[in-house]
């Protein structure tokens, strides 16, 4: 390779994938490979347009031309975030790529780069300093916890990008959250079946529809979230509202109302005259 094609390949994610993967990107795929260095995107998807593949490339990418970087997928489980992983080896595989360690939950290159797939559990993920890519896939089934505990990860790394890559699944979730939000530091795109129905075949979308039914259509390949059945209050603000609160200090005097000698009341019966009446 040329050291002009190597700098053009290094500039242009979609370039190198076309080129180097074989593979032609779409709009958003493309649009996702060139987001910017420090940029924060959020995918909206229908089911089986490739976001996990794409997010794999991206990570490659950067992989193979980053020296000592460091790129992370989470998933709701870890298996989900493996098979990222080794989506990311069999794109490196069509390239002169040499890996120096490999296994299911992670890959280093000869460079020092290395790809981790993460468990989808907060307390497992922190500590990491991210520099490459952090990408949350099926963000949508990811807790508020888990997501909080990755974003700090390119804290000291201005660099690095953060994806948040879903199909929909509730209004209260965290990615919708983030979709729905006047938030203007997110890059929002969306391949769902009614922007771009190219990946299905003829037919296949009635199909589903029918087979669905129009709740899970919409919600599966339009990008719809559940709606109206939907209840607005999250799992987490049920377990406040209906978790029993022990008092610091026991109850004592101090806590009662006070307490007031009773009154006596007149018992209206007791002179009532009866005016005649039989006894």
């Amino acid at each position: 390779m040329s050291r002009l094609r190597e700098l053009a390949y290094r500039l242009d994610p979609v370039a190198w994938v076309r080129d180097r993967l074989g593979v032609e990107p779409s709009e958003w795929q493309s649009s996702l490979l060139r987001a910017p260095r420090g940029g924060s995107v959020l995918t909206l998807t229908a089911r089986q347009v490739g976001k996990t593949t794409t997010a794999a490339w991206a990570m490659a990418h950067t992989a193979y031309f980053e020296p000592n970087s460091l790129s992370v997928v989470i998933c709701p489980s870890q298996r989900q975030s493996a098979e990222a992983v080794r989506r990311v080896k069999e794109g490196l595989s069509k390239t002169d790529t040499k890996l120096k360690s490999d296994n299911v939950y992670g890959l280093e290159l000869e460079n020092g780069a290395r790809v981790l797939a993460l468990p989808g559990n907060d307390e497992s993920v922190r500590g990491l300093t991210v520099d490459g890519w952090i990408i949350a896939d099926e963000a949508a089934r990811l807790t508020d916890d888990l997501i909080a505990a990755v974003r700090p990860m390119r804290a000291r790394q201005p660099k690095a990008r953060l994806a948040m890559l879903s199909t929909a699944w509730s209004r209260t979730d965290p990615f919708w959250t983030a979709w729905a939000s006047d938030d203007p530091s997110w890059i929002r795109l969306q391949a769902t079946a009614d922007i771009d129905a190219t990946p299905f075949a003829e037919g296949f979308l009635e199909q589903e529809r029918q087979a669905l039914g129009e709740d899970n259509f919409k919600r599966e390949y339009l990008g719809i979230p559940a709606g109206g059945h939907t209840s607005p209050f999250t799992w987490e603000m049920y377990e406040r509202a209906t978790q029993i609160h022990q008092p610091l200090v026991p109850p004592g005097r101090a806590f009662m109302p006070a307490e007031e000698p009773p009154v006596p009341i007149a018992n209206p019966f007791r002179n009532l005259k009866t005016a005649g009446a039989v006894r």
